[in-house]
């Protein structure tokens, strides 16, 4: 199985992302339902967390004070990286941009 990034999106926002080893759809629904987003769909495009969907192409957008530009990929990025996937253990992050880290968030079950 190869892994794949998947973006969440939420009014045209991509507001996470995450790797998954081919997730069923019933588990996709599951993090839309738990997210609260309007659709999660796998992107090889460099989408970015804060940048915009337009339904067929990402947009990158600075969306935190403290993300720094990547001119050589034209995107922004967060100071610290998304923590490594570790398919063991899934947890799930958001960038908390009060601690300038990523934290910890509990999913609903």
């Amino acid at each position: 199985m190869a892994k794949k990034n998947y973006a969440f999106i939420k009014d045209g926002n991509v507001v996470n992302i995450a790797v998954f080893d081919d997730p069923s759809e019933e588990l996709l629904r599951h993090f839309i339902e738990a997210h609260n987003v309007d659709d999660i769909i796998p992107t090889t495009d460099k989408a970015v967390i804060g940048g915009e969907y337009d339904g067929v192409k990402f947009w990158s957008i600075r969306y935190f004070q403290s993300w720094i530009k990547n001119e050589e990929l034209n995107e922004w990025e967060p100071p610290i990286p998304y923590p490594v996937f570790d398919p063991e253990d899934p947890r799930h992050y958001e960038w908390n941009e009060d601690i300038l880290n990523w934290e910890e968030v509990q999913l609903s079950e």
